[in-house]
Parts: structure tokens; sequence; C-alpha cells
């Protein structure tokens, strides 16, 4: 209750904002903190030992650490509301475009991107800027959607800017309209990009008995591609040793295909089965719908996977096999939401689109009580899909992140999918319908719920359904005394009362419970609740910022005929820290410290973990590969 408690209370004791507005805003300069007596201009040699002393001194030392990554930067004074993406660019439609300019903020330069007085003459600063590659302007030419020429579009400049922020090498970026005078027909565009520093390094496990890390260029040689090497170490395993290499090149030519290649002898690539380790190689191009007038979106995947016997297991035990999957996909937007002049008009959306799926075995495992298992037989299955939507975007911040700028989608989307399967040579007809809609009230508070059923259908019987339900709700930005609140609160619904090929669900992890692991419970259907309280503290470290969250769960799992409520709720109780330097490609910190008071056989009623996680964003792509209705 006190986690309900806090959203309530801030929520009823702070005004509403009625409508939505927007502007740009210029803070002032922070001043550097500069030693006050720099050494003399003498040999290299002499300027590197006095460098080496003054770097013992901690004023000096945390003057260094404090400017590269700008922990006495003032929070930008921006507003709290949520801003439609093309309300700055309205005034300034129907101009033709003379020019386009770029300018690139140093990764190492102000905290905010709009700031444009900041300078400083710390020679460390300018080292560390010089490690990064800059992005290139031909790789961010390739990524307008305008050139010189074309008239401004409001909803065109506020799509490019969102798919410039949606670049993993991209912090944040900005489209201005300069030089438009009030008597003139035409203006130049300026495009302020501000680049991630590319290099990282992620540690996922270190102990006296393994090792394991990442390596990540996200922008190398700033050429819009990036490359990850991993390796493993781990003295239980045989062979002991492991490695992943990925190669990535985002929007080829110009194409806006982003194309990958690599290999994982570390179980990272989907494993076709719990407790088994997989290696893969694979080959994967794809096209999202990077706008929302785009007309062609798609994608293409090849993968070549085989079990490995790293747990030493005898060969009666070890499960041996070796598959390859093909999986591809078409969709073309055919009627858009927008008219031929840029303008937004009241129809949606029409795509429609259609997917191949092909997994087949070359080798299956030689235990018998494997033979029949779906998990290890060939799946074919052939989806077409029609999907109808309408789609408008909002920028704010303070969402997932720590104060970047986030795009937050609003709109509907009603898709109708068929096809047919054929599993363990069973042939099946598959139907399905799917909803989902988000929409902002007027104190700005987010919902998003979602709604889902399909149904194979095996001699005029359904079999394998699944009814899915889901409510998300967000709430609106809460300050306090210089600290930030939002409420999240969701609830999902997941059952299958006819099950053929698919097996019961579990609440572990990312299913249900964060920190139960390999819990025998499991059951039919599936109800889950969270409810998380985040404050995003004032408060930083060298850069670094630190969000604080409560959090409960509780999940319910049933059989698919007796009704909900029945066993016992499981339940979570935690409060988690996050620390995240936006400015780096590093995966957020995380800390947490959960109760479970009915914790099942194998999970303590306390956990304590120190782990990363991945950066969460909003789906800002309408159309994605078709899919069957999960159940997992």
């Amino acid at each position: 209750m006190t986690l309900l408690g806090t959203y309530f209370l801030l929520h009823f004791s702070q005004p509403a904002r009625a409508g939505y507005g927007g502007g740009c805003f210029m803070p002032a300069a922070f001043e550097d903190t500069v030693p006050s007596n720099p050494p003399r201009k003498t040999g290299f040699l002499h300027k590197l030992m006095a460098y080496k002393d003054s770097m013992r001194l901690k004023h000096y030392r945390d003057s260094v650490l404090t400017s590269i990554t700008h922990a006495n930067a003032p929070d930008p004074l921006e507003d709290s509301s949520l801003i439609k993406s093309e309300q700055l660019f309205k005034a300034l439609s129907g101009r033709t475009i003379r020019r386009v300019f770029f300018r690139k903020v140093k990764v190492f330069g102000p905290r905010n991107i709009n700031d444009t007085t900041f300078q400083t003459s710390m020679k460390l600063v300018d080292y560390a800027n010089q490690l990064h590659f800059e992005s290139k302007e031909w790789v961010l030419r390739q990524m307008l959607f305008f050139k010189p020429g074309d008239t401004i579009n409001p909803f065109e400049l506020a799509d490019n800017e969102r798919y410039l922020r949606s670049r993993p090498f991209i912090q944040d970026a900005r489209i201005y309209v300069v030089n438009a005078t009030s008597n003139a027909d035409s203006a130049d565009v300026m495009v302020v990009t501000k680049d991630v520093f590319e290099y990282s390094i992620n540690l996922k496990e270190l102990s006296p008995q393994a090792a394991s890390t990442v390596v990540t260029n996200n922008d190398l040689l700033g050429a819009g591609q990036g490359l990850d090497v991993g390796g493993l170490w781990k003295s239980s395993y045989h062979p002991q040793f492991g490695s992943l290499v990925r190669y990535t090149k985002y929007n080829i030519l110009g194409t806006f295909i982003d194309g990958s290649i690599g290999y994982s002898m570390l179980n990272t690539y989907m494993p076709l089965d719990t407790n088994v380790y997989e290696g893969s190689y694979y080959v994967s191009l794809n096209r999202p719908l990077y706008r929302p007038t785009a007309r062609v979106a798609g994608g293409l995947t090849f993968s070549l996977n085989h079990s490995i016997n790293k747990w030493g297991y005898a060969d009666s035990l070890f499960r041996k096999y070796e598959y390859n999957t093909l999986d591809g996909w078409i969709g073309y937007n055919f009627r858009q939401q927008f008219s031929d002049n840029g303008t937004e008009t009241r129809r949606p959306s029409v795509a429609i689109l259609l997917r191949h799926y092909n997994l087949f075995f070359l080798e299956t495992p030689q235990q018998p009580a494997f033979k029949d298992d779906p998990v290890y037989n060939n799946r074919r299955y052939y989806l077409a899909q029609v999907s109808v939507f309408k789609q408008n975007f909002f920028k704010t911040h303070h969402f997932f992140g720590f104060g970047r700028t986030e795009d937050i989608p609003a709109g509907y989307q009603v898709k109708g999918t068929t096809g047919w399967e054929t599993w363990i040579e069973r042939r099946r007809l598959y139907t399905a319908i799917e909803g989902n809609r988000f929409w902002v009230n007027k104190h700005q508070d987010l919902f998003n719920p979602s709604f889902g059923i399909g149904s194979f259908w095996g001699r005029n019987t359904s079999e394998d359904a699944v009814i899915h339900a889901r409510m998300d709700f967000y709430s609106r930005l809460f300050t306090y005394r210089g600290s930030r609140f939002r409420q999240f609160i969701s609830a999902d619904y997941l059952t299958c009362p006819d099950p053929y090929f698919y097996k019961p669900l579990n609440i572990n992890n990312d299913n249900g419970i964060f920190g139960y692991k390999r819990t025998t419970l499991n059951g039919y259907q599936r109800l889950n609740f969270k409810s998380e309280t985040v404050w995003y503290t004032p408060f930083k470290l060298y850069g670094f910022k630190f969000n604080l969250s409560t959090i409960l769960q509780v999940s319910q799992l049933d059989d698919k005929r007796d009704p909900l409520f029945t066993s016992h709720l499981q339940s979570r109780l935690g409060l988690t820290c996050t620390v995240r330097n936006e400015n780096l490609s590093l995966n957020t910190l995380s800390f947490s410290g959960n109760y479970y008071p009915s914790a099942p056989p194998g999970v303590p009623h306390f956990f304590v973990e120190v782990t990363t996680v991945v950066d969460l964003r909003f789906d800002i792509s309408a159309l994605r590969a078709p899919s069957l209705l999960p159940f997992k």
C-alpha cells in the first residue's frame, strides 16, 4: 500500500497540466575546473612527469574526472510534460530547404545537447574526445529523410529526429530550422547530434573459477558500424574457453537496412531449450518501419546451431543435436495516415505482411524421451497479416532513462493473422487477432492496454489456443524539491485452455517473479501484477546517475481448468538502485535487495544481486515480423 500511496499522494497534490507545450532552451555554460598554476611548457618528458605528479593531488584529479563526466553540470530546466514531436516545426511548414548543416557535439562536452556555449581548456578532456571517432558526416547524411530543395514537413523532421535517436551510437539528436526570416519562403536546417562513447566493456562474470566479458565498439571508425568481441573461461566447462564475435553495419548504403554477421559459442543466440548449451553461426538483415510513411519493411535471418557438451555429460545423457533456421518476412504499407502533401489525415495506415519460418534438424537427440518432444522436431509455418494502425509520438524524459530524450508512441493498432503450421508432421491452420492502444489523459498519464487471442485448428478442433491481456500504466512525472518520481503499474494475464504441443508456464524471472530460478511451479494460467515507484534522484558521481525503485510483484499460476486464485500467491518486495552514465555505451548497473514472503523450495526468502541490465526503450516501429501469440 505504501507503493501505491506514494503515487496517489503525489498525483492529487499537484495541479494537472493542460495541453502540450514545447520550446528550446539554452542553459548557461558551466565553468571548467582548471588547475590555477599549469606547468610551464617544456619538453615532453618534463610535462609527462608534471602531469603524473598533478594527478596525485585529489583536487586536480577530481577536477579532471568532473570535467570529463560533467558531474557539476546542472540538470537542464526541461518541461516535464509530453511534447508532440512535430509541434516545433509546424510554424515553418511548407518552406523550401536551402541548405543542411551538421553540428556534432563532443561526447565529453556539454551534458545537454542544446548547450552551445560549453568550452573547456582541460587537455585530458580533449584527449578523451580524441579516443572517440565521431560519426562521419556522410553517415549522418545517409540517415536523413530530406535534402536541399525539399519542402519542410513537420512530421518528416520529427520522424527523422526520432530515427537518429534510435541509433545505438547516437545519444541524442535535434533538428532545427534556422535562418528563416519572416518574409522568406525558404530556410536552412541544422542537424545536431551527440554520440555515445563508442567503447564499452561488459564484465558479466568474474571469480577464481570463471571470467566472462564482452568488449564492444558501437561506431567503429565513426562509420556507423559495430563490433562485439567476447570471451569466457570457466574451470567447470569442457572445453573451458568460449568466444563470440559479431559485426553489424547500420543503414547499409543508405537503404535503412541493418545487417549483422557473427558467431557465438557462449549460448547467447536464442538457445532452443532450457538446460542446454548451444553454439551458433548467423547472418541477418533487417529493415524496420523506420518512419510511419515508409512503404517497405522486412527481414531475413539464417543460422546454424548445434549443442555443446559444456558440462561433460555421458553420451547417454547429453542431448546431441544440430539444426538450422531460416526466417524471412516482408511488409508493405500501402495506405498511410498522411496525405501526399505531408499533412495528417483521420484515416489510419494499412499494411500487409508475410512471413516464412523454417526450423529443420540435421541431427536429433538419440534419447527416446526426446523423439516425440516438439522442441526437437522440425517446425515450419507461413503467416499472413493485415495491420491497421495510427501512430503519433511525443518527446519527454525520465521514463526508462536517466534524463535522456525518450520517444513515446501514441495511437492504436489492430492486427489480424492467419496461416498454417507443420510440426511433427501435423498440419494445422492458425488464426489470431490482436490490438493495442497508447493514449495520454488530461493529467498526462500514459495508458497502454493490449489484447490478443489466437488458436491453431486441427481436425476442426481448437488446439494450443492462447488468450493474452495486458495493461500498462505510466504516471506523469512528479517533481518535489529537486527530485523526480514516476509510478509504473502493470497487470498481465495469459492462458492456454486446450494445450496440444505447448508446455506449461512458469514464473521464473522475466516470466513472473525476479529472482525465481528453475522453480518447479507451473500451470496453464498465469496472472502477473507489478507496481514500481521510481525516484530519479538528483545524486551524481562523475557523470553516473542513480535511480531508486521500490517494487511489488505478485504472480498466480493455476491449471487450465481451475479458477484463478485457487493456488498460493507468489510475491516479491524489492528495493533496487540502478546506476548509469548515458554518455557511455555501458549497460545499466543494478543493485537489488529482495524479500520473498512465500518462497518455494530452492528460493531463499532474502536475495541480493548485483547485475547489469539492458537499456529499455519504447518500441517505435509499428510493423514487426508477423508472429504467433507467444505462450511462455
